[in-house]
């Protein structure tokens, strides 16, 4: 495999997955785990192409580091929140909190699959011919994780959650999450939740954005779907 400077071919863009359920805010967990879905599963994707010999000139290596840096950092934060929901959910639900060892062996996996991907991406960064691979590897290990460990929370966590943790405690875990983000995160999370509603989700959502939120959605956007089509092979 050998890095090359001519444009890639173009590729169909996939429209964004359906959700469970329409979403109407920036803030609703049904668009945040649409996006880690699809986030995690489109740069996967993209690297075994990569590992395969698909083209990848300068700029779309670049863009995909810049992609899957600020998506294992939103896969950290929400496995952060995760944890710190259920530890609440036990204390209400399992006196003492004794914890589930299927649980507990997914968050092993899963760490294991965000470290291996964050050893990998530096390498890929450096020389794409060799890092691609054990970058490819690493990331489809963590989509399916990450699909796999949403479906569980929907089915059984969130709303258990919302039925016995009080919205006030619910809000700190959240805002001490998002406070766990790098710096200049909101630049690529925003515009990439926003990328991952239907049309007529879009509306709604902008309808509903904070007067900040439209503000960073107006400077970023374009430049996240410049990332975004450099990520799938596109012109930049």
């Amino acid at each position: 495999m050998t890095t090359t400077t001519t444009s890639p071919a173009p590729v169909r863009r996939a429209p964004a997955p359906a959700g469970r359920g329409a979403v109407t805010d920036l803030t609703d967990h049904a668009l945040l785990h649409r996006a880690l879905r699809s986030g995690t599963r489109v740069v996967a994707d993209a690297l075994s192409g990569v590992a395969l010999d698909e083209p990848c000139c300068p700029v779309r290596q670049r863009e995909l580091v810049r992609w899957t840096t600020r998506v294992l950092a939103e896969v950290r934060a929400h496995a952060a929140l995760r944890r710190g929901l259920e530890a609440a959910l036990s204390r209400v639900v399992l006196p003492g909190g004794s914890p589930d060892p299927r649980r507990a062996g997914g968050d092993a996996a899963l760490d294991s699959a965000l470290a291996r991907a964050r050893q990998a991406l530096p390498l890929f960064a450096r020389d794409v011919s060799a890092g691609a691979p054990a970058l490819a590897v690493a990331l489809t290990d963590l989509a399916d994780l990450v699909a796999a460990r949403l479906d569980a929370e929907e089915d059984g966590v969130l709303p258990l959650v919302d039925e016995h943790v009080p919205a006030a405690e619910r809000e700190r875990l959240v805002r001490a999450a998002r406070r766990s983000l790098p710096a200049g995160q909101a630049l690529f999370t925003l515009p990439w939740l926003l990328d991952a509603c239907h049309p007529a989700e879009r509306v709604r959502v902008l309808r509903t954005a904070s007067r900040p939120a439209r503000t960073v959605l107006r400077f970023a956007g374009a430049r996240h779907a410049r990332t975004r089509d450099a990520v799938l092979g596109l012109p930049w």
